[in-house]
């Protein structure tokens, strides 16, 4: 769509929620979520001698160590999960069907990462 199109005047305001619906397209946090979920879903189906999937399931144990990131891409998936009540067994399970993981993923809601809003 030509820029022409989203705004006639330069004075006039368009929001980006007017642009978004206007050229068919979604939030980037959306889209950052499902992405997440998709990758999720690749490494929860690995075998558990995989390192991505011993890395996901691992916990350290002398806890967070000064400098480290407070939240992990592990705690904000959690999160994500808990936003689309799904618990980590379930996601465990889910995963293992594909086209049932790409409908969760479809329908997850609004990714938490970092600084993205809702």
């Amino acid at each position: 769509m030509p820029a022409q199109d989203l705004a006639r005047h330069i004075r006039e305001h368009v929001t980006n929620e007017e642009v978004l619906m206007r050229t068919g397209s979604r939030k980037l946090a959306y889209t950052v979520t499902e992405c997440s979920f998709l990758l999720t879903g690749h490494i929860l189906r690995l075998p558990s001698h995989r390192p991505s999937k011993v890395a996901v399931s691992w916990t350290p144990d002398d806890g967070k160590r000064r400098g480290c990131p407070k939240k992990t891409w592990r705690r904000t998936f959690q999160e994500d999960l808990t936003r689309a009540n799904i618990s980590w067994e379930e996601a465990e399970h889910t995963a293992m069907d594909r086209p049932l993981w790409r409908q969760a993923a479809a329908q997850c809601p609004t990714g938490t990462g970092g600084n993205m809003s809702k």
